[in-house]
């Protein structure tokens, strides 16, 4: 199996637990990390082979931009569900990062691993 990286996109998102940290928008670093078959598209050369990273970034962008969530986890899993329904994906590794969102630290955040079969 093949992987396909998206590293610190960046995503608006209104989330947080409490509603002063929802009601100001903020920026949300997103990392994927998607395991995939490459056979086609590196015998074809022909994009409509693969899982494009970039139709993949705008999806979660999208995603991220008209959802409201408190937790992160809740985030992430939405995006996992949405991936696997729209790409042809085996597994995902996905990591959420809020920066500089606790005193004394750069990154705060999540990461989550599922398998396509745990959303069929």
């Amino acid at each position: 199996m093949d992987t396909l990286l998206i590293t610190d996109l960046e995503a608006i998102a209104h989330i947080g637990v409490k509603e002063d940290e929802r009601s100001v928008p903020q920026i949300l670093l997103i990392n994927v990390k998607a395991i995939a078959d490459f056979n086609n598209a590196a015998q074809s050369d022909c994009v409509e082979d693969t899982n494009s990273y970039s139709a993949i970034a705008k999806r979660i962008k999208k995603i991220v931009s008209e959802t409201r969530y408190h937790l992160l986890e809740a985030l992430a899993h939405h995006i996992l569900g949405e991936l696997f329904q729209t790409f042809d994906l085996k597994e995902i590794t996905i990591r959420i990062e809020k920066p500089h969102r606790l005193a004394n630290t750069r990154l705060v955040g999540i990461e989550m691993t599922r398998k396509a079969e745990d959303f069929s």
